[in-house]
Parts: C-alpha cells; sequence; structure tokens
C-alpha cells in the first residue's frame, strides 16, 4: 500500500471519529476530498447519518453540512450534482433533518435544480424540505420561490423571469402547503407567469 492510501483510510478513520460539532471536520473531509472526491462525499454523508440526533443545533449544520456542501460544489459542481442526486438518504439528511435546510448552498442547489429541469430531484428535495421540523416550511418556500425568480433573472438579465409550466406546476405544488399570508402572494406571483 502506498503512503497516499495509508493516508486516505488514516483519514476516514480520523473523520469516523470526529463529532460533528469539531471545527476540524470540513478540513478533514477536504483533505481527504482532494486524494479521493467520491470517498469524501460517501464520509460526508455517513457523518450527516451518525449524527442525525445533532442536525436541529444550527452551528452544527453549518459545520457537518454547510462547509462541506460548499467545498463539494466549488471542487466540482458536477460529481456534487450527480452524486447528491444519486443518494436518496444523502437528500433527506440535508434537506430533511438539517437545522440549514433551505438555506446557503443547499439553497443555490435545489434553485439550480429546478432551473435546470432536473424537476424530479427538485421536487424530493422540496419534499425533504416539507417534511424538516428543524425549519418553518412556509418561510423557506418563500425563500425558494424568491431564489428562483431572482437567480433566473440574474442569469438572464431580466426583469421578469420565464419559468415553463413544469416549473410552475412543481413549485405551486408545494406553495399549496404552505400555511399563512405567503400562500396567497406566492401562489399570484407564480400565475403571473
Amino acid at each position: 500500500m502506498n503512503a497516499k492510501k495509508t493516508r486516505q483510510y488514516n483519514l476516514i478513520i480520523e473523520i469516523a471519529a470526529t463529532d460533528a460539532a469539531d471545527a476540524k471536520l470540513p478540513t478533514l473531509l477536504a483533505e481527504l476530498c482532494a486524494t479521493d472526491f467520491t470517498t469524501a462525499f460517501e464520509m460526508w454523508e455517513f457523518m450527516l447519518a451518525q449524527s442525525q440526533a445533532q442536525l436541529g443545533d444550527a452551528e452544527v449544520c453549518v459545520n457537518i453540512e454547510e462547509k462541506p456542501f460548499s467545498m463539494f460544489l466549488r471542487i466540482s459542481e458536477t460529481k456534487t450534482r450527480q452524486l447528491f442526486c444519486e443518494s436518496l438518504p444523502l437528500q433527506k439528511l440535508v434537506y430533511g433533518n438539517c437545522a440549514t435546510g433551505g438555506t446557503s448552498h443547499n439553497l443555490g442547489f435545489l434553485v439550480n435544480l429546478v432551473l435546470s429541469n432536473k424537476l424530479d430531484n427538485a421536487d424530493e428535495c422540496l419534499r425533504c424540505l416539507k417534511s424538516n421540523s428543524a425549519v418553518d416550511f412556509n418561510e423557506k418556500m418563500r425563500i425558494v420561490v424568491d431564489s428562483v425568480f431572482s437567480t433566473y433573472c440574474a442569469r438572464n438579465n431580466v426583469k421578469v423571469p420565464v419559468l415553463n409550466k413544469k416549473q410552475v406546476k412543481l413549485l405551486l405544488s408545494y406553495v399549496e402547503k404552505v400555511r399563512g399570508p405567503n400562500k396567497a402572494l406566492l401562489t399570484q406571483r407564480l400565475k403571473e407567469l
């Protein structure tokens, strides 16, 4: 076994023994990612699964979800999208359990799924977000719709977004599950498209 493989296995052991709140966790995942992207991604999923009891704590989630997700997207958005979309348990952990569900990089990832017509994957992420007891779904859905609109407008240098019928239908299906004042506003905004 060469030194690179030995270091990789040592990193896996060290990551598995590291607490979710430990500030060195993202650094260890980054180091593992430099040797093997897929293994690091799998270890990230493993750590999230092992730390489910702590995922309601936003500070822990920044350390174990937000920072690693950001790193994976920065290194390879294509690989991250592929591996993330292939893992239903990971989608459930990030969007369905984390207190950071529907924020930061995972919000941007969800918006990109909607805008790139990966609607089955976006639907699964939204379904998980709806079931997340650590977040206010009503507010998160407003943020998702606002982000879809603003991202579309920024990318296309327009003032009014243009979404296809399937994108609007997907977003409306989740807006219908919203309770409170956001529901009427979001429904109107989507139907005007």
